[in-house]
């Protein structure tokens, strides 16, 4: 799934790389909250901070959990190499659902990351790969997207519609079911393979001052394949909506 904490990011691109409007060396610093379903049965919906961190010199760039240099930055496309936080993790006892219970806690992890962005009059184009360098998951996964931001004196609306696959690996260690978690917990084994994922989002920022914005949004997730049929999974769309305030340097 794609991680919340890159929409900060996402409308910081649109004003950089869509219309000039901020400079390449704006620093920007906030605080947000974000409150996200589960797709794993009877498990809590979860209230979490956004810690947002923009800082870009053309070189050396930090988008909030990620970070990174740029191998290409022009007008108009960007290549960067970097690493990134993968907020994925189950954790048993935050189920209410007996047999989720007894399986094993899947952790988060690193990712190191290839990213391509590229800007025309019609939209923002991008896509990425990352792995896991931790070795927690083993996830290799792909993203593409199209925004097209919509800007308007001090707002700024950016849709945008992508799709996500990920490796059996990684659909494996966050829904699948070994044969002694089958055993202890009385679910099925299950050996999940790759999948994709769709989503859609849309993000919001408004200035209220030259430095101070606030910014929110909606992001869906609708799993598929395996990843949907997992005896761990409940609900197969994921719904995350945030908001939060920065300030810009």
């Amino acid at each position: 799934m794609k991680r919340i904490s890159c929409i900060i990011s996402l409308l910081s691109m649109c004003s950089l790389g869509y219309t000039q409007i901020v400079s390449a060396e704006s620093t920007s610093l906030g605080i947000g909250l974000g409150w996200s379903t589960s797709p794993y049965k009877s498990y809590s919906s979860n209230y979490y901070p956004i810690p947002h961190i923009d800082y870009d010199n053309g070189s050396f760039f930090i988008d909030d959990l990620s970070a990174g240099v740029y191998a290409l930055n022009d007008d108009n496309q960007s290549l960067s190499f970097g690493a990134r936080y993968l907020a994925n993790e189950f954790k048993p006892h935050d189920s209410n659902n007996h047999k989720l219970k007894q399986l094993d806690s899947r952790h988060s992890t690193l990712l190191a990351d290839i990213e391509y962005s590229f800007n025309t009059n019609w939209g923002i184009f991008s896509s990425s790969i990352g792995a896991d360098i931790l070795d927690n998951s083993n996830s290799i996964l792909v993203n593409a997207d199209y925004t097209v931001p919509y800007i308007e004196n001090n707002l700024i609306v950016a849709p945008a519609i992508g799709i996500n696959w990920a490796n059996r690996k990684h659909n494996d260690y966050y829904y699948g079911i070994s044969h002694k978690e089958s055993a202890r917990s009385g679910l099925g084994y299950f050996n999940a393979d790759s999948s994709f994922t769709p989503y859609f989002e849309i993000a919001a920022q408004y200035s209220l001052t030259d430095n101070i914005a606030t910014f929110g949004g909606v992001h869906i997730d609708k799993l598929t394949g395996d990843a949907a049929d997992s005896p761990m999974v409940d609900d197969s769309t994921v719904t995350s909506i945030y908001m939060g305030v920065s300030y810009k340097f």
